[in-house]
């Protein structure tokens, strides 16, 4: 007998494949083992233990005989206990379609919402339960009844084909009907696996806003817009990264005298006044302090946020800038 071929190694291989695609997101691996190691789990492993936990029992074929006098079969009917090792890897398959969707449902209903840990650790935790139920339903059957995988079995079932038809002829459409069954499979483990693995991505984008989070029912605006000359008051701006990886920024603030407002409006005079530079993993929010002292009087003024992706240049413009903010001021 093949080291393979015991009770319980197609569940143990499965159990340590979850736990390793598990490790390899926790730990942060990417390229083409991040997507070898997971595609499984999305594709095959929580059906397969799913399968195994309903059928533990082996596909042993069996012939039923019959009374000819009273049932009118001239022939036995061929029965089979259990499903054989093709029909476990095909159930798998469409198995693992229907439970991964299900617990993106359910994770939707969770204070994480679909996200990653919440899809993984639902995902893994289901797989792990119904393979250690897999096991103790296959321990609990006699030894000769339990599933025990083999690969002999496996390649004979692919490459199976009868001795003759009903007409008693040779027929070798099964085999080729296996194994397009098989190509398919793959092709199907592949596409589903690698497009969950690697969803296509929108284009990355940064958020940059004035920070509001204290604003209340007596807020006259949305940052502090009145000064006194010679005053120093904190203007705080919230950068958020959507660019798919980590991003270095550089933020400089200038107060202006315009001859105008809008877009539109002549800068007369531009001081620089503070400048920061901050750096911002994917999906996270930075709040950026500027502790700001205009030295300019009247109300013909604003501040002039610049957002750089890397360093700022010395004369920073909005053309060049990546995003930036206007901001009207009043300064007595």
């Amino acid at each position: 007998m093949s080291p393979l071929d015991r009770w319980y190694v197609d569940l143990s291989l499965v159990a340590f494949a979850t736990g390793l695609a598990v490790l390899t997101v926790a730990f942060g691996v990417t390229g083409v083992l991040r997507t070898a190691v997971v595609v499984p789990l999305v594709t095959v492993l929580p059906g397969y233990a799913f399968v195994s936990f309903l059928y533990p029992a082996a596909g042993n074929s069996a012939v039923r005989t019959f009374d000819e006098n009273q049932r009118g079969l001239r022939n036995p009917l061929p029965t089979k206990e259990g499903i054989d090792a093709l029909e476990r890897f095909v159930f798998a398959v469409v198995t693992t379609l229907f439970i991964v969707p299900l617990v993106a449902v359910v994770a939707n209903f969770t204070p994480w919402g679909i996200t990653l840990y919440p899809l993984l650790f639902g995902t893994t935790g289901l797989t792990l339960l119904l393979t250690v139920g897999g096991l103790i339903r296959r321990y609990r059957l006699p030894a000769e009844r339990r599933y025990t995988p083999q690969i002999s079995e496996f390649l004979s079932n692919v490459t199976y084909s009868d001795a003759s038809n009903a007409f008693g002829t040779a027929d070798s459409r099964r085999r080729l009907f296996n194994v397009a069954l098989g190509v398919s499979l793959l092709l199907l483990v592949s596409s589903v696996g690698y497009a969950a693995v690697n969803p296509p991505q929108q284009d990355g984008f940064t958020e940059f806003y004035v920070n509001t989070d204290n604003v209340t029912g007596d807020t006259q605006s949305m940052y502090p817009a009145q000064f006194v000359a010679g005053e120093t008051r904190t203007l705080s701006v919230n950068v958020t990264n959507q660019e798919h990886e980590q991003m270095q920024y550089e933020a400089v603030v200038h107060v202006q005298r315009t001859n105008g407002t809008g877009a539109d409006a002549q800068v007369v005079e531009s001081n620089r006044v503070a400048a920061q530079s901050v750096t911002v993993d994917h999906a996270e929010t930075r709040t950026v302090n500027f502790e700001v002292s205009p030295s300019m009087r009247g109300s013909d003024q604003r501040m002039v946020v610049y957002l750089y992706r890397g360093q700022a240049p010395d004369d920073p413009t909005m053309e060049s800038a990546y995003q930036s903010l206007r901001l009207p001021i009043t300064v007595a």
